[in-house]
């Protein structure tokens, strides 16, 4: 565990690969840095907790449950918007963590933070924050927001060579074919294919 802390510490406090990384799983558009795109967005934040099982590191992630709404079914990362209450973007991550799948906040070592990934269908601006925990966690999902919680070995995510192209159908009823992530019968596409390709980039030396 020492070793992983300290290669993403490291890691994560230089220059990140955001830009291209994100570029490389992008859906459907070029990923737009504009400032004026970026001024009214809603701002959340997600968390990508890291822990071992069995001696190898994971992360996890969530399904959301199918609803009338832009991001159903959808795979993500335990996060949502900012409240008012919160102190500021790493406590987001870190209450939606334990509001949606039971995460102990206190438990998690943030180690730095990825770049933030603009959704422009929800407008939201999401700050991806890396943490790590020194326990297998018992996740105790939150049944109005998460459908499943997903566990993905971090040694697939570094191993996974090229996304793969795969058609999906949109809320408005299109189909559209996006680059994907593809783990035991999932497919990770959008906003957390671009938060998953940036830390697979960060982690290619590990």
């Amino acid at each position: 565990m020492d070793r992983l802390k300290e290669y993403l510490v490291s890691g994560l406090g230089k220059k990140l690969p955001g830009k291209d990384a994100h570029q490389e799983a992008a859906p459907y558009r070029k990923v737009n840095y504009e400032t004026k795109d970026l001024g009214a967005a809603r701002k959340s934040a997600v968390l990508i907790l890291l822990y071992f099982k069995k001696d190898e590191p994971y992360i996890n992630l969530i399904q959301r449950p199918v609803y009338e709404g832009t991001h159903s079914g959808q795979i993500a990362f335990p996060g949502g918007k900012e409240e008012d209450t919160d102190s500021d973007m790493e406590f987001t991550a870190l209450r939606e963590a334990n509001e949606e799948v039971g995460v102990i906040i206190e438990d998690v070592q943030v180690l730095g933070q990825l770049t933030e990934v603009y959704i422009p269908v929800s407008n939201f601006l999401v700050a991806p924050f890396v943490g790590i925990i020194n326990y297998t966690p018992k996740f105790i999902p939150d049944a109005r927001e998460v459908e499943e919680v997903l566990e993905l070995k971090l040694a697939d995510l570094i191993n996974f060579e090229t996304l793969i192209p795969h058609k999906i159908k949109l809320g408005n009823g299109l189909n559209m074919e996006v680059p994907t992530f593809q783990f035991n019968e999932k497919v990770i596409w959008g906003a957390t294919a671009l938060m998953l390709n940036e830390l697979r980039w960060l982690m290619a030396n590990y």
